[in-house]
């Protein structure tokens, strides 16, 4: 990541509130918020991962994250501090990082949907979970991604009821890609509405 891209990252969740009582604080709210984003922007998707990674590059890490300690935050530690954060908040606080760094090449969205059936996780009947993701290819990001309820065919409703969250977190999205069964004349005309193809 890019310095400015990683002062942007800083700016934005800095502006969360840290909720924890601050008698016995060790390690700092933001910065541990900052490390892992950072972990899973890397592909680290457990804490423990994040934590060893941190502890190999701590010398790196800790001044511009703002730590003080000479050893980074435990894996109970993030675990900690991040059960009192809410998913809401962290995809709002990623989609202004991400609108950010576009803004800066005025660059504009182009984003594939797709089903894709998860088969590590499983729905209330032990089932793949089936999920809708908005895919940007060139960036590699997903911006977000719902349970289509274990239904397929149900993949065109289920964009159309999240469109207008979609639009309101990325304003820069212009293109959507899709198979056929996209291509429906009510979820044309909201996209349509949003001044997207």
């Amino acid at each position: 990541m890019h310095t400015a891209a990683l002062n942007i990252l800083v700016d934005v969740l800095k502006k969360s509130t840290d909720p924890r009582d601050p008698r016995g604080v060790r390690h700092d709210y933001h910065g541990t918020l900052i490390l892992v984003f950072l972990g899973l922007l890397a592909r680290l998707p457990y804490i423990a991962h994040i934590q060893r990674w941190a502890g190999r590059h701590w010398h790196t890490l800790r001044e511009p994250l703002g730590f003080k300690r000479d050893k980074p935050p435990v894996d109970t530690t993030i675990s900690r501090i991040l059960a009192d954060v809410s998913l809401e908040d962290l995809q709002n606080d990623f989609a202004e990082f991400l609108n950010a760094i576009l803004m800066e090449g005025n660059d504009s969205l182009v984003a594939a949907v797709d089903g894709k059936a998860a088969q590590q996780s499983l729905d209330e009947n032990g089932d793949p979970l089936l999920l809708l993701n908005v895919f940007v290819h060139d960036i590699k990001v997903t911006l977000n991604q719902w349970s289509v309820r274990g239904d397929k065919t149900n993949e065109p409703g289920c964009l159309k009821v999240h469109l207008e969250e979609l639009f309101e977190q990325y304003p820069a999205l212009r293109l959507l890609t899709g198979d056929a069964v996209f291509a429906q004349r009510p979820l044309l005309e909201v996209l349509k509405k949003h001044g997207c193809d």
